[in-house]
């Protein structure tokens, strides 16, 4: 069978890990992972399901991403479900910005599309900001991703901010029913309307990644891996894992969903090891789970197969049946993945090192620090604190690996560091292009 650039680096790594897992301690021994664990009260059946409502899905056709024929199909597609901005609205867009990927490569919100939404909120007087928190940790972090996705170009042209979540405060939310706590970017509450730009993808966990599975960018930094962690042993993991996602839809709450679905991401994902896949077509809703159903008809995927849209159903959030949709829907059936393998044993230990090595871990140089309070003062979990000689210590089994006390720090006193497996991973990441 054709080694593929995803199974190659998985190869790499795991070979790597065997060999350091055996001569050496984990990166950051002594700075053990945040030991919490979630809130029991989201049991199955707890929650009393919402009202049935109506939900409504415009599908526009767009053949190509030249910048006002997508403007075009937006702006057809807004006024299908009856969408209006009103003026001095601060108006927050959150694409989906995996990695430090270009657009060709199919796995970011096209910058086409973020352009045409910008030149819609603005031509209707609204301020508009751009915010994401890339899920894989590269040199010059979101901000970096933001250049090499083609949406700083896009910023400067609509006098748009670029907001990388890291560099944000976080807010704690304590009403998740699966996952609780957790954390998310402030930046979210602090505008008045948030637009959610999903990139049509398969994912090998999720499975199918759209509106909901979106607003996972706003748990920023590395606590996406963290809360990854606090489930990833459970035998239903794939088929549990949407109900978190769920949680942190809910608690973000996009006001509108619009769908860059011209070109999506194919046979596996939701990394550039997928292929691209010409589907045609821009969808749009003021309800992310409905358009997430009318996508998964799309794509040819079972509503209950796929978990999060399975667990937005049966807490409310839409009625399947009672999805309108204004336009064509076309039939552009994509790939099944498998699933996702269980591992045991040595082989759950290799994959678990392999984990951990994505995770970056925050480091305080004491000599450099000049005791401002920032980082103390803006810690969300509060895992910052002065030690006896009132010099920063970072209780590592507190902190949630967000990376936001990096920008904190105005002397920058800290920064980030991995071990060696994290090096080899960022190095084949940058040689396969993923």
């Amino acid at each position: 069978m054709p080694l593929s650039r995803r199974n190659f680096i998985r190869t790499v790594a795991q070979f790597f890990a065997a060999f350091l897992i055996f001569i050496t301690t984990p990166p950051g021994k002594g700075k053990s992972m945040p030991v919490f664990a979630p809130d029991k009260k989201g049991t199955p059946g707890k929650r009393k399901p919402q009202a049935p409502r109506r939900s409504e899905v415009a599908v526009e056709p767009c053949t190509s991403y030249d910048p006002d024929a997508v403007f075009d199909a937006v702006t057809r597609a807004l006024g299908a479900i009856g969408f209006t901005a009103s003026a001095g609205q601060r108006v927050l867009l959150k694409p989906n910005l995996i990695a430090q990927n270009t657009p060709d490569q199919a796995t970011t919100t096209h910058p086409s599309v973020i352009g045409a939404v910008c030149r819609f909120f603005t031509e209707h007087g609204c301020r508009v900001s751009i915010g994401d928190s890339s899920a894989f940790y590269q040199g010059g972090g979101t901000a970096g991703a933001f250049v090499t996705a083609g949406i700083d170009a896009v910023a400067k042209r609509y006098g748009a901010t670029l907001v990388p979540f890291e560099t944000t405060r976080l807010r704690k939310i304590t009403s998740g029913e699966y996952l609780n706590p957790f954390y998310v970017t402030e930046a979210v509450f602090e505008h008045d309307l948030v637009v959610n730009l999903p990139k049509l993808k398969l994912h090998r966990l999720a499975r199918y990644t759209g509106a909901i599975k979106n607003m996972y960018g706003c748990v920023v930094g590395g606590s996406k891996q963290v809360y990854h962690k606090l489930f990833q042993h459970r035998p239903d993991y794939q088929e549990f894992w949407g109900k978190p996602l769920v949680d942190v839809y809910e608690a973000v709450t996009p006001g509108l969903t619009i769908m860059d679905a011209v070109v999506g991401l194919d046979r596996d994902g939701p990394a550039a090891n997928g292929e691209p896949r010409h589907t045609g077509v821009l969808l749009a809703s003021s309800n992310g789970p409905a358009l997430d159903v009318a996508c998964c008809n799309m794509i040819g995927f079972d509503l209950e197969w796929v978990p999060a849209v399975r667990e937005a159903i049966h807490r409310g959030l839409v009625q399947a049946d009672a999805v309108t949709v204004h336009g064509a829907l076309p039939a552009v059936p994509y790939v099944r993945l498998p699933d996702v393998e269980v591992k045991e044993g040595i082989m759950r230990k290799i994959d678990d090192y392999v984990f951990d090595a994505f995770i970056m871990i925050p480091v305080v140089d004491r000599g450099a620090c000049t005791r401002c309070d920032s980082c103390i003062e803006s810690c969300a979990p509060k895992a910052i604190s002065y030690d006896t000689e009132k010099l920063p210590v970072i209780d590592y089994g507190t902190c949630i690996r967000c990376y936001c006390c990096e920008s904190y720090c105005p002397q920058g006193a800290i920064s980030l560091h991995g071990g060696a497996l994290n090096h080899v991973i960022r190095a084949a990441r940058y040689i396969l292009k993923l």
